[in-house]
């Protein structure tokens, strides 16, 4: 065991040192990390490298905690699984992966799942869906939304630069920390603000609703008693735990109930 320690430690050395690309010293270090740990039972995330993009940039969807006996994956732009909006699959017995009807030549699949966008636009803003299978046939998804930076880009006028966001504070945590999910640009008279776990706004994830009108804050049937909701929209984790890892949505609604949404991706890793 300890002879091939070392030769993962020097095979990666060598790639450090010879002019390695950037993504690939990612993938490289994630790997590592990864066999360095004991198998859990824990679902895939999926973890922006960079955290954030701008137009014409490169990022990854870095994906941890593959499933065990991994036979096939599969990326898609959007929520919903359908081949038509499928940009590529990875198959283990091949080694290979290949395009869907989605792909746009921009992207590439690696052996550990993760996905690379290049020379991004506003247009691929939005939400991507892995979903992995088994070869005892067990399926799992995993959402990620990705917003592109435009602020510099002079091609996206259908975009507001003062669009409703959210900045998770840290943006990596530790089990058994804080993580602020901090609200930018509330829309102007807005009624009421409401976060949910994952991105569905039904009830049975919702977390917390705060009333303006009555300045209230009601929790909902996703409250875990660690989450404390704030006036300016803002919500803060604590205690967290890697299943609190993943997707929240927030939902707000003004007087004349328009609805404007936001979504964030929050990483937790163990201790």
């Amino acid at each position: 065991m300890a002879s091939t320690v070392r030769t993962d430690m020097e095979v990666s050395s060598e790639l450090f040192s010879n002019g390695c690309t950037f993504w690939q010293r990612v993938l490289l270090t994630a790997s590592l990390f990864i066999c360095g740990r004991p198998t859990t039972l824990v679902p895939p995330t999926i973890e922006l490298v960079p955290a954030s993009v701008a137009v014409g940039g490169s990022i990854l969807l870095l994906v941890h905690n593959i499933p065990k006996y991994l036979q096939s994956l599969f990326w898609y732009k959007g929520l919903i699984v359908f081949n038509k909006v499928e940009i590529a699959r990875y198959r283990t017995a091949k080694n290979s992966w290949e395009p869907g009807p989605a792909h746009s030549g921009r992207e590439t699949v690696y052996s550990n799942g993760s996905l690379l966008l290049q020379n991004v636009t506003w247009k691929d803003t939005g939400f991507y869906t892995l979903r992995t299978l088994t070869r005892y046939q067990k399926m799992e998804l995993a959402h990620i939304y990705l917003q592109v930076d435009t602020s510099s880009s002079l091609c996206c006028d259908t975009l507001d630069s003062a669009q409703l966001g959210i900045d998770p504070v840290p943006r990596h945590a530790a089990e058994g920390g804080s993580v602020l999910l901090q609200v930018h640009n509330l829309p102007e008279d807005v009624q009421t603000i409401s976060w949910y776990k994952g991105v569905l706004s039904t009830k049975d994830f919702k977390i917390a609703e705060y009333s303006i009108l009555t300045k209230s804050i009601i929790s909902g049937r996703a409250h875990s008693r660690r989450e404390t909701g704030y006036t300016n929209g803002s919500l803060l984790l604590q205690d967290v735990t890697e299943k609190d890892s993943g997707l929240y949505t927030l939902v707000t609604i003004d007087s004349n109930v328009r609805v404007v949404t936001a979504h964030v991706q929050v990483n937790i890793h163990s201790k």
